[in-house]
């Protein structure tokens, strides 16, 4: 078997409308050895989807913000131990709600950010205080749409105003713990969390297309976002996130959900990642990224069928048990991926990199990327 089986699985899947379309960047020790797309990526403009194609990254812009927080920590100027206070001040004496009532909750540390274990929430949820959280994201969103955007920093200043889901540190739960790192990145590197990306991740690895806007000049080429795939996709009347279709750099950059990227360029990132962080991060940063950081206790709740058999911590899935994960891929491989189906798998010991591009809504880890990394690994 070869990886001409694979393309016919992309082939097929845009065929029998599974997904709309789809693009596949295979990188090996470090070089594209593979790509393949198919389907459609405007059906309104009859554009094809291709490896160049624009996309929403959505959560897949974690795996850059964790690359960018272990820039930090090689120059000493972040540590994981650091009370997240000491960057964003409106986080010291943080409270939870329990039985109605404001309750202190223990300092929230870096790690607690980059584990998923601060408590930060996500806009809904169940937990006591829920509607405050909301109710930030939306004054975010109505901001952006009146013109006067809050900035990352203010966007983390009120969050720090906000009632935690659970004491720093009781549980893993997903949330906004990346946008505040945007925001703690900037502090630590005293630039716009855009520029840091820029001159430390994107301009050394040649991701020309990756940025938190599509400029004029390329719009050409940004996908459709369709809420369906099959017969008559249907284009969301809704934004999630507060991720806009911005045309020029916007002045709330999230770090948990903001990036444009094209699959050729996000495979750049996982060449780097999977061949020992070549030439932005050390070997030995890219092997504290796949390291489990969550204890039994946090790991409870760490129950998403999409992550059965992995660990976590550094804000990417590190595989841990391929029979739990149903993967062929080696232990330790670790990655992410996004709302819109956007997904990144790096093999450190392989030296191996799986990106695969879908532009749908809610998408999260597909069945096609699921065996589409079986098939790869079958194919090595």
């Amino acid at each position: 078997m070869g990886f001409e089986n694979i393309g016919r699985m992309i082939d097929r899947a845009a065929e029998t409308r599974s997904e709309n379309g789809a693009a596949l960047v295979l990188t090996r020790r470090g070089e594209q050895v593979f790509t393949h797309s198919a389907g459609t990526a405007d059906y309104e403009k009859k554009t094809g989807f291709r490896e160049n194609t624009i996309c929403r990254a959505y959560s897949l812009s974690k795996v850059v913000t964790a690359t960018a927080c272990m820039m930090l920590m090689e120059r000493g100027k972040l540590d994981t131990s650091w009370n997240l206070e000491w960057f964003i001040p409106e986080f010291a004496h943080a409270k939870y709600i329990e039985d109605g009532k404001p309750v202190e909750s223990p300092p929230i540390k870096i790690r607690d950010l980059l584990n998923m274990t601060s408590g930060i929430a996500y806009p809904g949820g169940s937990y006591e205080g829920a509607e405050e959280m909301g109710t930030l994201w939306w004054r975010l969103e109505q901001s952006i749409r009146s013109g006067s955007s809050m900035t990352t920093q203010e966007f983390a200043a009120e969050a720090g105003k906000v009632p935690l889901a659970y004491p720093a540190g009781r549980e893993w739960m997903y949330g906004s713990s990346a946008d505040i790192l945007g925001a703690v990145i900037e502090k630590a590197a005293d630039m716009e969390y855009s520029e840091f990306l820029s001159q430390n991740i994107f301009r050394p690895l040649g991701m020309e297309d990756t940025a938190f806007f599509v400029p004029p000049e390329k719009r050409d080429r940004l996908a459709a976002l369709y809420e369906n795939a099959g017969e008559n996709p249907k284009k969301p009347d809704y934004v999630n996130l507060c991720i806009f279709d911005y045309e020029e750099n916007p002045k709330f950059q999230s770090g948990g959900a903001g990036l444009f990227s094209t699959a050729a360029d996000y495979a750049k990132l996982g060449a780097a990642l999977s061949s020992g962080g070549k030439g932005i991060i050390s070997a030995r940063a890219t092997d504290f990224m796949r390291e489990n950081g969550l204890s039994t206790e946090q790991k409870k709740t760490f129950n998403w069928d999409s992550v059965r058999g992995f660990g976590y911590a550094n804000l990417v899935r590190c595989l841990t048990d391929r029979n739990a994960a149903g993967l062929f891929a080696t232990k330790g491989s670790f990655g992410w991926d996004g709302w819109t189906g956007t997904y990144l798998l790096c093999d450190p010991e392989e030296q191996l990199s799986i990106t695969l591009f879908v532009q749908r809504c809610g998408a999260g880890t597909t069945q096609l990327s699921r065996d589409i990394v079986n098939a790869v690994y079958a194919a090595l």
